[in-house]
């Protein structure tokens, strides 16, 4: 925590300052290799502006061999910052990772990208023990304020690059497409994923409607709930994703959190991005960020989203218009430039109060 900075983690926060300042190159250090979000979003546009990333995977090597992995990096590398994000459980030994970052005494920035949903399972496993967080929702921040963290909010975005208008895939060519986990599994107290797939997905599902699921667990008989097989496309590479958009005539958006300002799917802004007509259930956040049937087009219920697919098939430049402005507003407001120019502008602040 920021009172608690040693002298020389506090120097390289002003030597970080001093190069933000110069426009110098910025060495980050990940050790998460795994979030396609990161490596082709956030990061990619770091390497845009001018940073220099090293993404160390460090869950690919033995338990026992991670510290003197970890450490050699960090010698050799000499980064600015560590960067964590989001769910980094399971994939390495994180007391030896918290432990030897500590040692070196690099500054460490998370990023909570489970926030609102899993703040006490996954955040809190790393936020007390970092410099300065981000998270996904405004309403973390007080949370984090009452444990003494500082940190501010930094939502998920689009590399325009990949999430681009494309020409259509044959594969792909629906009138309604889902490309997402299905998580029917989450606790009572985490149901709003549960109602997003009875408010979207069910009864378009029910109506025998020409839609195709990509993703995990859809057919799986240990699963809650599940669709017909012929409705069912597996799994999709994220790579693939921007084809897919690009090619149905609606693509369905699921999600997790309805009780947030500021949190959305990361999928929302790559959606949008691509200039699909994008149906999602109704959320603050969207509410926040976006205009109903000028950008998105949110649901409240199973019949409604039933009169809005039925309407919108049948007026297809609508459809296209309503696209358009989609992609116009995240080019906007909503590429992870933007996100980078957030994070430098809320860490400068930062370090001007050390």
């Amino acid at each position: 925590m920021y009172r608690d900075l040693t002298l020389k983690k506090k120097e390289k926060f002003f030597q970080l300052y001093k190069d933000y300042q110069k426009r110098e190159r910025i060495r980050v250090l990940c050790v998460n290799h795994l979030l396609y979000y990161l490596n082709f979003g956030l990061f990619a546009a770091m390497g845009k502006m001018g940073y220099t990333v090293c993404i160390l995977p460090l869950a690919k090597y033995a338990e026992d061999e991670q510290k003197d992995i970890l450490s050699y990096w960090l010698k050799q590398f000499k980064p600015h910052l560590v960067f964590t994000p989001g769910w980094s459980i399971n994939l390495f030994a994180i007391e030896v990772f918290l432990d030897v970052v500590k040692s070196h005494e690099v500054p460490h920035l998370y990023w909570a990208t489970e926030d609102p949903l899993f703040f006490e399972e996954v955040s809190l496993l790393f936020a007390p023990h970092c410099d300065y967080v981000f998270t996904l929702a405004e309403e973390c921040n007080l949370w984090y304020a009452q444990r003494g963290i500082p940190s501010s909010t930094l939502t998920f975005a689009c590399n325009p690059d990949i999430f681009k208008p494309l020409p259509p895939r044959k594969g792909y060519s629906y009138d309604l497409v889902l490309a997402a986990n299905n998580y029917y599994w989450f606790a009572e107290g985490k149901k709003f994923r549960r109602q997003a797939i009875d408010i979207i997905l069910k009864p378009l599902v029910d109506g025998n409607y020409n839609l195709k699921v990509w993703g995990g667990d859809w057919t799986n008989p240990q699963s809650d709930y599940i669709i017909p097989e012929h409705m069912y496309g597996g799994y999709i590479d994220y790579r693939e994703t921007p084809y897919l958009y690009s090619s149905a005539k609606i693509v369905l958006g699921l999600q997790s959190v309805n009780n947030s300002l500021t949190q959305t799917s990361c999928r929302t802004y790559e959606i949008m991005g691509t200039g699909a007509f994008h149906l999602t259930p109704f959320t603050p956040a969207y509410a926040n960020f976006f205009r109903n049937f000028e950008h998105v087009v949110w649901s409240t219920s199973p019949e409604e989203t039933l009169e809005i697919v039925d309407y919108y098939l049948q007026h297809e430049e609508e459809r296209k218009k309503i696209a358009k402005k989609a992609r116009e507003e995240i080019l906007a407001r909503h590429t992870y430039m933007h996100r980078v120019r957030t994070m430098e502008k809320k860490l400068m602040a930062f370090i001007e109060d050390l």
